[in-house]
């Protein structure tokens, strides 16, 4: 079985190498991995450090550089130019978990009518140290859509069968910021979606991330709240409060490897659960 790993890139110099000793010198197991990295153009040393590694290394690296419309445009080239048998994406930040891709490997083996394979995230800062482990709950359509965002589901920990891009397309370049959050309630609605109880990547939260500044925050938001009412149209979903259900989200996350965060961030986080409007169809 062959993994590819799709990797969107601009000015990544600082992190590009974590990344890629993740996929390559983390990982064994009966599986051949390999890497399609959509540069949109770098001018620091990114390119160098990824020639380099894959020299080094021997490692399975596609390089296409040139410019993109948007993040989604470089992965829609990635998955064009992939071979795998399951695919996934992974930004330059992000890395995955040591080992992780056998244990995604033997599900897909033992699991043929599942489609989808998804994990928890473990939430790191610039420095990567660890802050908090997001338990994604079981996959619920419903809960996706009206939620208005990726809270069952998200990009970073998503391994799909490449027969999913038959049936899905690729991702929607109407959508800068939101475009995932749309491809997987597509995903979700026509694929068979399998949650592991188990972390499969290190998510890097900072400052100067695609979708983490004031302004396409803003942008993030009303993109997704367009999205999902589409597809409550779409998919015939009945509006309901979520409240309840976001609040067991919440009370998941109480876990002693996520304590320590939970109460520097308490009064934040009491705040957000009780006036978060969001949930409040």
């Amino acid at each position: 079985m062959k993994i590819s790993i799709i990797t969107p890139s601009f000015n990544s110099e600082e992190y590009i190498l974590n990344n890629l000793k993740s996929v390559h010198l983390d990982q064994k197991g009966d599986f051949s991995v390999e890497q399609i990295i959509v540069d949109g153009g770098s001018k620091d040393k990114t390119i160098d450090i990824i020639n380099t590694f894959r020299e080094s290394h021997k490692a399975d690296i596609k390089l296409i550089v040139g410019k993109d419309k948007s993040m989604y445009d470089a992965i829609n080239k990635g998955i064009k130019a992939m071979s795998g048998d399951i695919w996934a994406c992974l930004n330059t930040d992000d890395e995955y978990n040591p080992e992780i891709f056998s244990v995604i490997v033997e599900e897909f083996r033992k699991n043929k009518d599942v489609d989808v394979i998804y994990g928890y995230i473990d939430n790191v800062d610039e420095n990567g140290k660890f802050q908090y482990t997001s338990y994604l709950p079981q996959f619920d359509l419903d809960f996706l859509v009206l939620s208005r965002g990726c809270r069952c589901i998200n990009q970073p920990s998503t391994f799909l069968k490449k027969t999913v891009v038959e049936r899905v397309g690729y991702f929607d370049l109407t959508y800068r910021y939101a475009s995932d959050y749309d491809y997987l309630i597509r995903v979700g609605n026509q694929c068979n979606v399998k949650r592991l109880n188990r972390s499969f990547t290190k998510f890097m939260v900072r400052g100067s991330s695609l979708s983490s500044g004031t302004g396409s925050k803003t942008t993030l938001e009303k993109e997704a709240e367009t999205i999902s009412k589409f597809y409550i149209d779409k998919y015939g979903i009945k509006p309901k409060n979520l409240y309840i259900q976001y609040l067991g989200f919440c009370l998941n996350h109480i876990r002693p490897n996520n304590l320590p965060y939970i109460l520097k961030k308490l009064p934040k986080i009491t705040i957000l659960v009780l006036t978060l409007k969001i949930f409040r169809y």
